[in-house]
């Protein structure tokens, strides 16, 4: 099967739908989405079993496509030493994606956290999940020294201590004197 044979099947199962694409380029996306066109054909005229085996695929390609994006930057060198870089580009996934989890109690994490700016990059994710940033399971007192930015494609939010301010996760806030 081809292209145009795979563009068939859209089409015959879209019309039994009465669902009419608007764009055309979105066939075409949905092209580059998937490796061989013999995946996307599986999934559209297969059983069960079939959907169930190309997912699975789909997800392994996808982890191992994020193993090697890791390699390559852990040999490339290209790492800023003043900040811990986090980007999640382009994943397809059927679960949540997060940035960083961590919990506030682990050592690591407060190493991080004292030592280097973290950014936290999100863009082109599609998942029937949700998206996070930053999951912090807050178990233990952790002060953030340095700043803490994330960013997606639909906002940002920004962490950063000034001098004199602290914010540290897993304190309330001190109340302000109530006879003043």
């Amino acid at each position: 099967m081809d292209k145009s044979e795979i563009q068939k099947l859209i089409d015959e199962k879209l019309k039994k739908k009465n669902i009419k694409i608007r764009n055309k380029n979105a066939v075409e996306a949905l092209f580059t989405l998937f490796g061989p066109a013999s995946a996307l054909w599986k999934i559209l005229s297969g059983s069960q079993d079939a959907l169930d085996l190309e997912k699975n695929k789909i997800t392994q390609e996808t982890i191992l496509e994020m193993l090697l994006a890791i390699d390559e930057k852990l040999e490339t060198g290209k790492t800023n030493q003043d900040s811990f870089d986090i980007l999640l580009e382009g994943i397809i996934a059927y679960g949540d994606v997060t940035g960083l989890k961590a919990t506030t109690s682990n050592p690591l994490l407060a190493k991080l956290f004292s030592k280097k700016d973290i950014n936290v990059k999100l863009k082109n994710i599609c998942t029937s999940g949700n998206v996070v940033g930053v999951d912090l399971s807050v178990d233990n007192e952790l002060e953030l020294k340095k700043k803490l930015h994330i960013e997606s494609e639909t906002g940002s939010v920004k962490f950063n201590p000034s001098p004199g301010r602290r914010i540290i996760f897993g304190k309330k806030p001190e109340e302000k004197n109530k006879d003043a």
